[in-house]
Formats: C-alpha cells, structure tokens, sequence
C-alpha cells in the first residue's frame, strides 16, 4: 500500500484563524463562499485537540440535516486521515489550522479517532436542533410532560390528520347549527384553492402563542385583527362610509374643481361638472359607492390629474385642489382595502383558531407530536419547567462547548433553547470549575430567507445583542464579534453588487446596526443584468384580462389549452427566459471560466425561488425554443399533469365506481374524449358513471368501454409498478399520448 496523501493546504487566515481559537466565544457573520464550513470544521477539530477535551462534550446545532451530515463526513475524514498521515503531513495539518505542532499534540490527534467513536452515541453530537429537541425529550419524556408511546408525526400522518381533523370540525359545527365555519372555508376554497387552504390552516397550527397563552386572541377576532391592521376596533362600512361625508371629505376642493369644469366650454368640461354635481348630491354612503366612477372623470389611472392645463385657467388654485381630494381619495381606498382584508382576514382566522385547538386535541388523543411541538417542550424543558433546574444541570455536565451553524435560520423559539443550553456557561455557576465554555455561531444576514418560519435578521441580531450582554458579564474578553467577508468563489464584480443593493435597501432592513464590512471578492469576470420585472396592470370594469400583466410587446403567443393552468405573468415570464437563453446559445456569450470560451446550454441555471407550475413551464418553453434542457433539478412529484394522469388511471383501476376519477380518465390525453364528447355521453340524472356507460351501444363508447375493461382485468393481478409499466409502453401508448399532448418535458416526471 502507499502512504496516505496529505490534504491541500488549507491554511486559516485572518479572521478565520481568530475565529477558531478554541478559549474564546464567537459570533462570526460568514458570506457564502468565505469558508465558513471549513472554519467551523476547524473549530471543533481546535475543541477536539485541548488537553482534557471530551468529544462529547462538544455539541454542534446546524438548520439541515445536509449541513449536519456534511459536518460529520468532514470531521470524520480528516480523524481518519490524522491516523494514518505521516508525522510530516500531519504537522502540517495541525499549524493550517493553528494547533501546535508538538508531539503532545500529534499524539492527541492519532487518537482523536478513537476517541470519538467510544463517546456516547458513537460520534460527536452533530444535530440539527429539531433532532436534539427530540434527543432532549427522549431523555426527559416525563419531565417534558409527554404520555407513554408520543412520537413525531410523519409527513403521511400529518397530511391524514389534517383533514380528519377539519372534517370532524365541519361535521361538529353542522350538529350545532353553526354555519361560520363551512362559510369561512368556502370563501378561502374559493379564493385560494384546496392545497393552499390546507396549508394556511397549518400556518395557523404554527402560530401556537397565539391561540394559548396569557396574551392569546380570543373570539371574537375582528378587534384583533383591526387592530392588527391599525384600524380602530369598531371601523365598519358605516365608518367607511363617513369619510365621504362633508365634515371628513375636502368638499370645498371638489366645489372648486365643479367651478372650473363648468367654466369650461368644452364636452369634457360639461361631463366632469355633471359628474361632479352628481356625487355631490348623494349622501356618503351612495358617495363612497360612485367613489372610483368620479375618479375616473378627475384623474387618470396613474392618478395624475386630468386636463389640469386647461382647468387651471378658470381656477388658479384647480392643482392644489385636486391634490387635496386626490388624498383625501387614496385615504377612503386604503381604508376601504383595510376593512375589506379584515372581513376575509376575522372569519378565516377565526376557522384557523378552531383548527389548531382541534389539531392539538387530535394530536393529543394519537399520542403525536410535530417539529414546533418539539421545539416548545424542549424549551419549556429547559426554561420553565419544575425539573429544568436539574435537567440544566445534567447537561450542564455534559456540554462544554455549542457551536451554531446557519444561525440566520434560527428562529425566536429555537434560540430560547440556545440561550437555556449556555446560560450556565457565562453565570459561573458551571459544573467544570475553571474550564473553558464556549459558544461559537456562525451566519449570514443576508440569507435569513425562511421567514414564514419565523427566522428573520433581527432575530439573529437580537440573539447576538443578548450574547454578547451574558457573556461580557462574567468574560473580560467578552464576546468576539468576527467577519468572513472575503469569498473563495465570487467575482468582486457580483459582490459589489451586493454592496450596492444592501446600501440602497438599507443596513437597518437586514437587522444591522451600522452598515456591514464591504464584500471582498475573487478578481475574476463577473456580469449582473437585471432583467425589467413582468408586472400587472391594474383591473377595469368588464375586463377579462384584469389579473393579466400588461401586454409584452415581444409576446405574440396566445394560451393554448394546456397553459391555461398558468397564470399569464407566468407563461409571459418563461418566454423571455427562453427567447433570452436562445439568444446567448445563437449569437453567443462570452465565458472565462476554463479559459475564453463561447457558453452552451450545459453552463446555463435558471433558478426559481419555488418549484412549482413556473419550473415546469420554463421548461416547456425551452423545448419550445429548442434549448436542449435537462430538466427541473427536482419535482414535486404529484403536481404534473402527466403524473395526474396516471395516478387518475390507477384510481379508476381500484375503484371504477368513482365519477370523478372516471370522467378525468376519459378527458385525458390517455384516452382522449374532448369534453363535449363528455358530455354527451356522460350526462345521466342518477346512477354511477361507469354503470351508465355500459348501457350505451354507441361504437365510439364501446371501444372505450374495451379499453378500461383490459385496464381492469390486469388491475386484479398485476403489481403497481407492473401495471404502470403496461400502461406507458403497452397497448394503452400512454408515454408517447402524454408527451404528445403535454410536450416533451412530461418525460421528467414520467421518468
């Protein structure tokens, strides 16, 4: 066998080499691409090398349980390569990251392997922090207050006792005579849909505080929701209505501007003194209804005011009055969306509130517990609890050292965690005398991107602020403040850029209190092009298109049938990537990467901020273009028509007496009937579908008929994958039917 290779070196630099110096607390703020995982790889291999360090004694919290794997990947290869490497090698590793070379030193790292493998649990405690809150309860399940058998929830579960849970609730509320719930649901089914009324009544499940507590909401919801909206408690459409009246209204400027329009001897004079006189004479709440017709005569759609040249000859003060009942206006409208939103907002919350009391109940009763449930026990565990006093003391003789990696994810509730974890460290009132405890956090402000989890960057700020107050208390050191601003892998081109956005947005909008160390970049090519946003124009009466954005000049396209369960932004959107990366692959751009070369469509990424219907059509739309395409890197696998298609034929298969999945078969590209054909022949007054099919002698009904009976036949004896299988490739054709009718990028899903 050969020697062992040494690593490349990787020697720490500047602020990361302060940052791993083992005695000290640190709060690092590291961009991507500044080596922050090999940073925080180090500090632990620095915790690892002290003289008396216990691997367990070392606790590393990541967000991902990717991030957490890659963690111990990492270490663990670099404990192994520390057994075998030669003396040489292994000296020049320890100074990298600035460990003594001695042999003390050395020896201690040939045996760190060992080592961390005869800890508990067999390995360090690399976790992301729902999988230590759920280690932590494991420990103290009566502590934590948890029945005999509670487990975490899975996904499958999740989704089932949702929907019992809301079922149960519509049934309940029918018994009782109490129509507030099915009404709310209607109206959010109606605006939103299933699948994101389903997930807005477990946003509402998340939002635990608000629901129990001292300071919880309780019905009725409107006053907390006005409130919320900085509406006063009792704003009504009577109010509403009043600030049209002529004691809240500028009448005296809407009088000025009647003068000028009737002084004017023109059509458009006559009409605005018309209209003008007519509103009025009416009262405010007749006012307040004819608002936006009288806008439309005063003001443009830009609200700008109209022929204001011509009007300002008849009254010198017309521009002054116009901008008075030009605000007054934008104060009724905002008011009138306030109130609106809060008459959706009352009745939905209210429908939430009741869904997440009867989730906790549901939950409860199957001995379940989720992610946010678990976070809360442990810090309750921790925090507040009778027993937190000596359950802090037992892991107080456990940990040493936490280290915190993305910390910008971390949301208020997992810091209480933290803060309970540590509190001990910086109170002496530690278990380990004169040994050194230490916190190490390392994140970036600017991608604390899960904030309907409830991470922001001031969070990460506040968390700092409270650190750096405990520590100081008892650390003359205190707490050190370090930036990785120099990145490994970026042009100092796009970092600039950075620079300027975050300027320009504002260092207080990123929790900062003082503007943040300029980025520090590779000196490579770089380019940043911002493309003009596809918007939407406001709505008018009577027009179809009022959701739809404005015209795109370029955009000769009309919606096929199957784009129309996109939105017109959406379908606008995808064409200019499309027309936009056809553009670069014909007339050719410039990379630098690998020396001077043309780019092809291997070196092109488009990234979506969700992968939802928008990841599809960009890929349709460069098949379209004839891009070469290799496909979204990942699926949500339901959501394709061409997976819908499928799972509608498996459903007939084990139940043919369901309408609904019968009549979206027939419809489908896999059997083809177009929806008049649908109708015809589907239409009965009683009677399952599939019973009154085979009633009819028509040809063209009894070659269908041939068909779904050879589906059923082998539904009764092949495996699913089998009968996927025949369908896509055997008689039935539907590979080549899917692609045909959906394009070729049905194939991912299909695949």
């Amino acid at each position: 066998m050969g020697a062992a290779m040494a690593a490349p070196d990787r020697t720490l630099r500047g602020n990361q080499a302060l940052a791993v110096a083992p005695a000290d607390s640190v709060w690092l703020s590291a961009s991507a691409g500044t080596g922050k995982t090999h940073v925080l790889t180090s500090r632990v291999l620095r915790l690892l090398l002290e003289p008396g360090a216990r691997p367990e004694s070392v606790l590393c919290l990541t967000f991902t349980k990717a991030g957490a794997a890659e963690m111990v990947t990492r270490i663990g290869q670099i404990l192994a390569r520390w057994v075998r490497i030669d003396p040489t090698g292994l000296g020049r590793e320890l100074l990298a990251i600035g460990a003594e070379d001695d042999p003390a030193t050395r020896e201690r790292a040939r045996t760190l392997f060992a080592a961390v493998l005869d800890c508990p649990g067999g390995g360090l405690r690399i976790d992301t922090i729902h999988a230590f809150a759920q280690w932590l309860l494991a420990a103290f399940p009566s502590e934590a207050g948890l029945s005999a058998g509670t487990r975490p929830i899975e996904d499958r579960e999740r989704t089932l006792l949702a929907r019992t849970v809301l079922a149960d609730l519509l049934v309940e509320a029918a018994a009782q005579g109490d129509k507030a719930p099915v009404e709310a649901l209607a109206a959010l089914t109606l605006r939103w849909g299933e699948g994101e009324v389903e997930r807005f009544l477990l946003r509402c499940v998340g939002a635990h505080d608000l629901w129990l507590g001292p300071a919880s909401w309780v019905p009725p919801l409107a006053p907390h929701v006005h409130r919320l909206l900085g509406l006063p408690v009792d704003f009504d459409a009577a109010a509403l209505a009043d600030l049209c009246s002529d004691d809240a209204f500028p009448t005296h400027a809407v009088q000025l501007m009647q003068a000028a329009y009737a002084a004017w001897d023109a059509p458009t004079g006559k009409n605005g003194h018309e209209a003008i006189v007519g509103w009025l004479t009416l009262d405010p709440a007749a006012r307040l209804a004819e608002l936006d017709e009288l806008c439309k005569v005063l003001f443009t759609k830009e609200e700008t005011f109209k022929n204001v040249k011509s009007l300002v000859k008849f009254e010198a003060h017309f521009a002054d009055a116009a901008a008075e009942v030009l605000a007054a206006v934008q104060v009724v409208r905002a008011r009138r969306q306030l109130l609106e939103l809060a008459t959706r907002l009352a009745p939905a919350l209210e429908l939430g509130r009741r869904f997440a009391l009867a989730w906790d109940a549901a939950k409860a009763r199957e001995g379940l517990i989720d992610f946010d449930d678990q976070i809360r026990a442990a810090a309750a565990l921790l925090q507040r609890s009778e027993m937190s006093a000596w359950i802090r003391y037992k892991l107080d003789r456990r940990f040493d050292h936490v280290l915190v990696d993305e910390a910008q994810d971390t949301n208020a509730a997992q810091w209480r965690i933290i803060k309970a974890l540590t509190d001990d460290f910086f109170a002496g009132e530690g278990q380990r005398g004169g040994a050194s405890r230490t916190l190490f956090v390392v994140g970036d402000y600017k991608q604390a991107i899960f904030g309907f989890q409830g991470t922001s960057p001031e969070n990460f700020s506040a968390a700092g602020a409270w650190f750096d107050t405990a520590i100081g208390r008892t650390n003359p050191r205190g707490l050190q403040r370090l930036g990785l601003g120099e990145s490994f892998r970026s042009a100092a081109s796009l970092l600039g850029f950075v620079d300027r956005t975050i300027g320009h947005i504002g260092h207080s909008e990123f929790g900062l209190s003082i503007p943040p160390e300029p980025h520090i970049g590779r000196d490579l090519p770089g380019h940043v092009a911002l493309w003009q946003p596809v918007g939407t124009r406001p709505a008018e009466d009577g027009d179809a298109a009022a959701a739809e954005p404005a015209a795109d000049p370029d955009d000769d396209a009309e919606a096929s049938p199957e784009q129309g369960w996109v939105t017109r932004s959406d379908r606008v959107l995808a064409q200019k990537i499309a027309r936009q990366v056809k553009d670069w692959l014909d007339d050719g751009f410039a990379l630098h990467k690998g020396g001077l070369r043309r780019a092809t469509a291997g070196d092109i990424m488009v990234l979506v901020r969700k992968r939802r219907e928008l990841a599809g059509l960009i890929v349709a739309q460069l098949h379209a273009h004839g891009v070469p395409v290799a496909g979204v890197d990942r699926l949500r696998l339901g959501a394709p028509l061409a997976v819908k298609d499928l799972i509608v034929a498996l459903r007939f298969a084990a139940q043919p007496f369901d309408d609904l999945s019968l009549a979206a078969l027939l419809v489908s590209p896999l059997i083809g009937w177009s929806q008049e054909q649908l109708l015809a022949y589907g239409w009965r007054e009683h009677g399952p579908l599939w019973s009154h099919l085979r009633t009819l002698r028509e040809p063209f009904v009894a070659a269908t008929l041939d068909q779904l009976g050879d589906l059923l036949r082998r539904a009764d004896h092949e495996p699913v994958q089998g009968l996927l299988h025949w369908l896509l490739v055997g008689p039935w054709q539907a590979r080549n039917r899917l692609v045909a009718r959906l394009g070729r990028e049905a194939g991912d899903p299909i695949d």
